[in-house]
């Protein structure tokens, strides 16, 4: 019980964090994988029917233009612990931020504002087994 409100807790805090970052416009627009019907990723099996989405091609750009910033969730001291300037630490940090992405809390500045097509490429990329 006291793990579980733990895991609670650091995951409310967490979102709550997330939802600060970015600070510049996200300077490419929607981030698809180009050639999205022969992609590399996982065999399809998002809900979208997305196939492609990997992490290289789709997410670091999108986690470096939004999330991976200075002063945010990048170097050595990323807030609350949440690095999401690799691909190890966002694999690992996954399920917060996704959770964060799909409810909008993240980021919370309006100029890193993600796109319909950034959110579904994360929950793809999620769904696909999280390729690199």
């Amino acid at each position: 019980m006291v793990r579980f409100a733990s895991t609670l807790i650091v995951g409310l805090i967490s979102t709550t964090l997330l939802l600060a970052c970015g600070d510049k416009q996200n300077p490419l627009g929607d981030y698809q994988t180009p050639g999205s019907s022969g992609g590399t990723g996982g065999g399809g099996g998002g809900a979208g029917g997305s196939t492609g989405v990997t992490y290289s091609q789709t997410i670091a750009p999108m986690m470096a233009a939004s999330c991976a910033i200075s002063g945010c969730h990048a170097g050595a001291s990323p807030m609350m612990n949440i690095g999401l300037d690799s691909y190890d630490k966002v694999k690992t940090n996954a399920a917060v931020a996704n959770g964060a992405i799909q409810g909008g809390s993240m980021p919370i500045d309006p100029g890193v504002a993600l796109t319909g097509t950034d959110k579904q490429n994360f929950q793809d990329w999620v769904s696909a087994g999280m390729p690199n």
